[in-house]
């Protein structure tokens, strides 16, 4: 070779090792599985000689070596990695055999993996001549690709053509058709498309502590995700919606805490070996505190106590004390955050050699650590996945909005110095609120739909939605430049005092039915009078507490009736979130 090349390396599916989940432990492990073929590239490529752009690290890096926990040996957490890799090739090494060596080095690793989780905690719980379907389904699922560019010219233009070079080649896509199946075995619950590898026999306590549901099907990817590494290491989301009342009950009610502690220990409740503000103060699955959760619990323990009444008697003499030393049950909903960088694109056309660039990959990388800090240490929250400017967590809804500001401020704090000016990214968020008893893929797309409603409010904003199981949803999207925050603690104060009292909401929801579409509205400035006067009147009652007006509500008089209009249904769907969100100890 004769030229420098710039490498650039993807990994995949993200939605098959992430998305996928029914368990936190599941999306957990997705997201920290693909972190770890990603580490496994970047470690080839410094080691054969490329330097690293994107991870800006070097060959030396200990955050290069693998890492098969939530934490390294010194108790911190292993950085996450991104699955796409940027790296300059120098003159004398040949890109292609490069991109080869990087390629067998992320199969080795996928494969070691794979066969801890067959060898090891999968074995008990494998169909019998699945063999076959298990390695056909491994080998298949794995999508690497790889463009490289000669490094001459302009680097801005070097690395939008490396860019435009994966897309095209991510377009084109193998094909190939199943050839082991198992004829009459069911699907995957997760995806429906790959064969279940699950024996039929599920009286094996490996069913149970894999906490794998009656009817429940996996195939080889799911399993291993169910399975890998250390499952007692993740938290469940159950433990994460409870988090803040925990913590309140900890001050309140340490006896009876430390009672049902003990109680869960000799009991052989699900426990959980992870170190994090959320799991302090019940270290054990926390749908004990949940009376109607006691006869499924009971039905997982190792052997199982499949008796409904030997569960309630437990529950009542063990866990009724601290329910009413606490005047009743922990919050029953949990929020589901993500967030994702604004502007990233034009932030990173704008740099303009390799050395601006690992300057940019370096402040990105400090940030999903400080991420990380933010999420479990600060708001008592479970942090899946913070990647580059990608982060997905779990978190008691009483922190969630603050957890999303402190993301924000952290984020613009990281990536405004480094990028380029007039060009520094900003954060969208999405919150998604529903109940902890809710398909996780539920509450996934939930905080995804949240996090485009952030993106098209413009960008740079917070967007909550609260979807209740009685039916229906909130929403509500305010830019950070509006100070979301202090919008909402505005309205739980007029809730508190009662000057915007539920009631009242709801007359103004009944006002707003029986005035017209603004499509049919002829006479304007009347209507907009109308509207404005009887939403004034409906505010101004103070039968139940204290009156409240039209600017309390964050609605400005104005002489265009649809822009009034729209802004009393925002305001009103707000104050319904704020309202559910001040049920859970906002």
């Amino acid at each position: 070779m004769t030229e420098a090349h710039l490498l650039l390396v993807a990994l995949g599916p993200v939605q098959d090792f992430i998305a996928q989940a029914r368990r936190s432990r599941d999306l957990w492990f997705g997201s920290h599985l693909l972190s770890e073929l990603s580490r496994a590239a970047a470690a080839r490529l410094a080691t054969a000689g490329a330097r690293l752009i994107f991870p800006a690290l070097a060959a030396c890096d200990p955050e290069l070596a693998p890492c098969d926990a939530p934490t390294r040996p010194d108790g911190a957490p292993p950085i996450s990695i991104a699955n796409k890799i940027l790296a300059e090739v120098p003159a004398e090494i040949d890109p292609h055999g490069c991109a080869e060596s990087v390629r067998q080095a992320v199969r080795e690793r996928w494969l070691a993996i794979a066969q801890s989780v067959r060898n090891g905690r999968g074995r008990c719980v494998l169909a019998a001549g699945s063999d076959a379907v298990w390695d056909e389904q491994v080998a298949d699922i794995l999508e690497f690709y790889a463009v490289w560019v000669p490094l001459a010219g302009a680097y801005k233009d070097v690395r939008q053509a490396a860019e435009q070079a994966l897309a095209g080649r991510k377009s084109l896509r193998d094909f190939c058709p199943w050839r082991h199946d198992r004829a009459g075995a069911p699907k995957s619950s997760l995806d429906g498309a790959r064969v279940s590898v699950l024996a039929s026999d599920r009286r094996g306590a490996g069913f149970r502590r894999l906490r794998i549901a009656e009817g429940e099907q996996l195939d080889a990817i799911g399993l291993i995700k169910r399975a890998g590494f250390e499952p007692e290491q993740f938290v469940p989301i159950v433990n994460v919606a409870a988090g803040a009342w925990l913590r309140l009950a900890a001050a309140k009610a340490p006896a009876e805490l430390a009672a049902l502690r003990e109680a869960c220990r000799a009991q052989g409740i699900a426990q959980i070996w992870r170190s994090l503000p959320v799991v302090g103060p019940l270290p054990f699955d926390a749908g004990v505190l949940y009376p109607s959760r006691w006869p499924a619990l009971f039905k997982e323990l190792v052997p199982p106590q499949e008796n409904a009444a030997v569960a309630r008697r437990w529950g009542e003499a063990h866990v009724r004390p601290l329910l009413r030393r606490m005047s009743g049950e922990p919050p029953a909903y949990v929020a589901c955050l993500a967030a994702d960088g604004d502007h990233m694109g034009r932030a990173i056309d704008g740099l303009c050699s390799a050395a601006a660039n690992r300057q940019f990959s370096q402040a990105l990388a400090r940030f999903p650590g400080e991420a990380r800090d933010i999420v479990e240490q600060r708001h008592c929250g479970s942090l899946i996945y913070a990647g580059g400017d990608d982060v997905l967590a779990f978190l008691p809804v009483a922190t969630a909005p603050e957890c999303a500001a402190a993301l924000a401020r952290a984020f613009a704090d990281r990536l405004g110095q480094a990028a380029p000016a007039g060009a520094a990214p900003t954060l969208s968020v999405g919150i998604a609120v529903g109940h902890v008893l809710e398909p996780m893929s539920l509450l996934l797309d939930l905080a995804r739909r949240a996090e485009r409603m952030a993106k098209d409010a413009g960008r740079a904003a917070l967007a909550i939605i609260v979807s209740k199981r009685s039916g229906g949803e909130r929403r509500l999207a305010l830019p950070w430049a509006r100070d979301p925050l202090q919008r909402l603690r505005k309205d739980a104060a007029l809730l508190d005092k009662k000057a915007l009292s539920t009631g009242k909401v709801h007359e103004l929801e009944a006002l707003l039915r029986r005035f017209p579409d603004p499509a049919q509205v002829a006479a304007e400035p009347q209507a907009v009078r109308a509207l404005a006067g009887y939403a004034a009147d409906i505010l101004a009652h103070a039968d139940e507490g204290a009156a409240a007006s039209l600017s309390d509500l964050g609605v400005e008089r104005q002489s265009d009736y649809a822009r009034l209009r729209a802004s009393l249904a925002a305001a009103i769907d707000r104050v319904l979130v704020v309202r559910a969100l001040r049920e859970a100890g906002f």
